[in-house]
């Protein structure tokens, strides 16, 4: 008997370490087959941090085994990964995004405001991706990938976005620019608040937190140490997205 207790004891000492193992520096990268990987913001929700993609899509941030990450996107279909016991033995970590649809690619190269690197790459549109293989003619049998689960075009909201915000900043070459608040409040504000609080569905988190970006008030905040008030900010500008959102449906 207490053999069999010593036993128990050293299994659940184990099992307790096991799960208070550390968070380690995954070194990573995200990437597309057709276009470089930028302005991607990667929350892992278990450890309650953040962090956005560098230079060529690299990325750094702790996790452990069994953290799921989300990455969100301007361009790309958002995603979620559980983080295996192999992830963390690799050099170098790679998740592959697939782009939202060929039509937003085409708001994206044609947009005035957007990254001059993007543009001229006719190869983005001219690809066929697997999910708009039946788009002409349209069968409805295949789903629209337009549209996310919450109902709301992403295209669409999309566009609606980029036309407040150049209204708001006329003098503003490049919206994408500038990404100081941003990178601030993924390592400040917890996944939890966005999904939970703010109902943002994972492919419009980075959307809208350009939204925030680009508002005049945004560095005000940035700078102040209240999460509390940063959080305030984030709450009156997802009314204000909602509201873009749920608009011409």
């Amino acid at each position: 008997m207490k053999t069999r207790l010593i036993l128990l004891s050293f299994l659940l000492i184990s099992l307790y370490v096991k799960g208070q193992q550390p968070r380690k520096f995954i070194h990573g990268q995200v990437l597309n087959d057709s276009i470089k990987v930028e302005n991607v913001v990667i929350f892992n929700i278990n450890a309650h941090t953040g962090t956005t993609v560098l230079p060529k899509g690299y990325f750094n941030i702790l996790a452990r085994e069994n953290d799921t990450l989300v990455f969100s996107g301007l361009l790309f279909k958002s995603k979620k990964v559980v983080i295996s016991k192999e992830d963390l033995g690799l050099d170098l970590f790679q998740v592959k995004l697939q782009i939202f649809t060929n039509e937003l690619a085409e708001v994206v190269i044609s947009g005035k405001n957007q990254d001059p690197s993007l543009k001229n790459k006719q190869a983005i549109v001219d690809k066929k991706y697997a999910d708009d293989a039946q788009s002409s003619p349209k069968n409805t049998a295949v789903p629209n990938y337009n549209v996310t689960e919450n109902g709301v075009n992403f295209v669409r909201l999309y566009k609606d976005v980029l036309k407040v915000l150049s209204k708001n900043n006329p003098k503003k070459n490049n919206l994408t620019d500038g990404m100081t608040f941003t990178e601030l409040v993924v390592k400040r504000v917890n996944y939890s608040f966005f999904s939970e609080t703010l109902k943002i569905d994972d492919d419009h988190l980075k959307l809208f937190l350009l939204y925030c970006n680009n508002d005049a008030q945004a560095k005000k905040y940035s700078e102040k140490n209240s999460d509390f008030e940063l959080m305030d900010f984030l709450v009156r500008k997802n009314n204000e997205f909602k509201k873009l959102a749920t608009s011409n449906p």
